[in-house]
């Protein structure tokens, strides 16, 4: 009887959970509401917005060389880009848009629409639309001269195989590479246009600081950048008009191999006396730009074809004061600052202008009223942000009161296709006065995000009288309110299915509604995870890849092998190494590493230093790949990498053999697919 009735049991408790994996896959995303249409038409409605202006569009195609409407890049039947996926942007007029997108995107998103290669100037061309980012091509003497070679090696190798078939150039070798700043989507293509076993044979130029930041951005926080990247982009959304649209600076980022190498020429100059450099019988005029848009960063000039590179400083939206994804808060007035720069030294003269994304601009009218406006525009954000910080206004309350004068808010470069007013501003605010407190001892040390919203919704009158007046609120449009109320459901209680299911609902209102590319792809990836879990995803993503690894700098190696200790696996331990790498000429330092406190620290001494040998319970040689399994990979995978390098002899152990392998198991690898609409996994 006991049997017959746990047999029953079983079958509802299963019954049960297939009815919420059931809902959940048939509840597929909504057609807009009449609140999103009423806010999508009033769009249209806005007086300033001139959506029947054409000259983005012209200048979108301006130098057109040829296009790839549908272009597919793959490597071994994998897919790395496709452009045949946003091919229902055709589907409707210029002037119109579906409901479940802004109109403003919507144009945007066709703009940004163009796959080819298209002439900027003299000697001067882009490939656009095989990445996020574009990458330009510079003719110089005896070959292409570089600037950005996009996120993947596919991509790169494709941009460079296409210009050469358009342009066939009498030597289609690669002379030299120009890095504009330290992001990922201006130098991860590089290994698609040198061949890194020739790499010493070609110059590459960067501005000061670049491997360091470009580095160190992709390791600390890479995992969980990463993940929200993910987010940013859409990367793990369908697309269409219900769905992923555009990403504001561009379609997207392609699926392929990053890598990184060092740049060998370091630029540092202002533009006071930028750096005049001859690169294959072309002069360009370097100045750096730190701390704006990337923490390394360099614009340029082209002298005798009147051009300016403005790197990412210059773009057709308004760009993040903080990005996302998460990273490092940008200074807003140092960048209104090197617009205004640019703009003294160079714009009286320049008749064309092109940066890292988008298209370029020509004429020198228009040039000048874009470097004035897009100089205002982060000026005015950052004066008006402090202007209220000092009255004793909060980020949030900053960023529901400041709205741009008519002259910027109608300049269509000026518009959040990728930062927003009200993100920039809570940053900038950030950037100042730090952004978890504002001041209000209520906000000091407030519950654990579970808790908090256990308590919110006991107070809500519990489960259902909060679930009932969300849905009324949802009814009512009120979906920033809804999205509030429904997030302490779901992180009260992560099974409540109906709770998921509006809060997505709610989402895809939010993400139909949204301006900027990366809030609607947050909004609409966000409610996909409410239905179906993250855990539909098969890609196992590892950060960083082992081709940034290997270009790390030894302090931020072991910096960063040191975040993957796990306190409780060491229990209070103590025990010290002395770690060599196999190869010696490329890492020509001893490194000692000590744990106690259940700390992980580290010396780094190099090869021919004459301090005095300091004592540690084993040395330990092994080749760096093993020692990346290690950090990256977590005890299973570290310690089989291990033995197999002994067993083969390419590495060895003198000592307590005993206490490295329990020191191998301090580490844990990072989990990529962590939660971030639902409460988070315990690791």
């Amino acid at each position: 009887m006991f049997t017959k009735i746990k047999t029953i049991i079983l079958i509802i408790f299963f019954a049960a959970v297939f009815q919420h994996i059931s809902n959940a896959q048939v509840d597929k995303p909504r057609m807009p509401s009449q609140y999103t249409i009423a806010y999508n038409d009033s769009i249209y409605k806005y007086s300033g917005l001139n959506f029947r202006d054409k000259s983005d569009s012209v200048a979108a195609l301006r130098g057109k060389k040829k296009m790839w409407p549908n272009l597919q890049i793959k490597v071994n039947g994998k897919e790395v880009w496709d452009m045949q996926k946003f091919n229902f942007l055709n589907s409707y007029p210029t002037t119109a848009a579906p409901y479940s997108v802004n109109p403003s995107l919507w144009r945007q998103a066709k703009l940004n629409y163009t796959p080819g290669v298209f002439q900027v100037t003299d000697s001067i061309y882009q490939v656009r639309g095989f990445d996020l980012s574009n990458v330009t091509f510079v003719m110089g003497h005896t070959g292409w001269i570089v600037i950005d070679p996009l996120v993947t090696k596919e991509s790169a190798k494709a941009a460079l195989d296409s210009i050469n078939s358009i342009i066939n150039p009498t030597n289609k070798k690669v002379s030299a590479v120009i890095y504009t700043h330290s992001h990922i989507d201006h130098y991860g293509g590089i290994l698609g246009v040198i061949d890194s076993a020739n790499s010493t044979n070609i110059p590459i130029y960067g501005p000061s600081g670049f491997l360091e930041h470009a580095v160190s951005e992709n390791t600390i926080a890479g995992n969980v950048m990463g993940r929200r990247a993910a987010y940013m982009y859409g990367s793990l959304y369908p697309h269409g008009e219900k769905y992923m649209v555009d990403a504001g600076l561009g379609k997207g980022l392609s699926n392929g191999v990053s890598g990184i190498l060092a740049n060998t020429i370091n630029i540092d100059a202002p533009i006071t006396k930028p750096a005049k450099i001859k690169i294959d019988s072309m002069w360009i005029y370097f100045w750096c730009t730190p701390d704006a848009e990337a923490p390394s960063e360099m614009m340029f000039y082209f002298p005798t074809q009147l051009s300016i590179c403005a790197s990412e400083e210059v773009c057709h939206t308004m760009h993040n004061v903080y990005s996302l994804r998460g990273a490092k808060v940008r200074d807003a007035l140092k960048w209104s600052k090197y617009i205004d720069s640019t703009y003294m030294f160079y714009g009286g003269a320049a008749t064309s202008m092109f940066a890292s994304h988008h298209w370029p601009v020509t004429g020198n009218d228009t040039i000048q009223a874009l470097l004035k406006s897009q100089r205002d525009l982060y000026r005015y954000m950052h004066d008006q942000t402090m202007r209220l910080a000092n009255q004793g206004l909060t980020a949030n309350a900053i960023a529901q009161t400041i709205k741009l004068p008519k002259s910027l808010d109608t300049v269509w470069a000026n518009r959040g296709y990728y930062g927003t007013l009200i993100h920039n501003t809570k940053s900038i605010f950030d950037f100042y006065l730090g952004g978890w407190f504002d001041g209000n001892p209520a906000h000091l040390n407030p519950l654990a995000p579970q808790d908090e919203s256990k308590k919110y919704v006991e107070f809500m009158g519990g489960r259902d009288s909060t679930y009932a007046k969300a849905m009324r609120s949802y009814n009512k449009g009120e979906y920033r309110w809804a999205a509030t109320v429904l997030n302490h459901l779901v992180f009260s209680d992560s099974l409540d299915m109906n709770a998921r299911h509006l809060l997505a609902l709610t989402y895809d209102q939010l993400g139909y509604q949204a301006e900027s590319g990366p809030w609607r792809n947050f909004y609409l990836t966000g409610a996909q995870e409410l239905r179906f879990n993250n855990l539909v995803y098969k890609k196992n993503n590892v950060y960083p890849t082992r081709e940034v690894m290997e270009q790390m700098p030894a302090d931020q190696y072991f910096d960063f092998m040191a975040i993957h200790l796990v306190p409780e696996n060491v229990n209070n331990q103590k025990m010290s190494f002395r770690v060599r790498f196999d190869d010696e000429k490329k890492f020509p330092f001893t490194t000692y590493i000590f744990v106690e406190n259940n700390t992980m620290n580290y010396r780094i001494i190099p090869q021919n230093n004459t301090i005095a040998e300091i004592h540690t319970d084993a040395a330990i040689v092994l080749p760096r790949h093993v020692m990346d399994s290690i950090i990256i990979s977590g005890p299973t995978i570290g310690t089989r990498a291990m033995n197999n390098a002994l067993n083969n002899g390419t590495a060895s152990i003198t000592g307590d053999k005993n206490k490295w392998n329990t020191f191998i198991g301090f580490f844990n690898a990072f989990q990529f697919w962590f939660n971030i609409v639902l409460p988070p996994r315990k690791y």
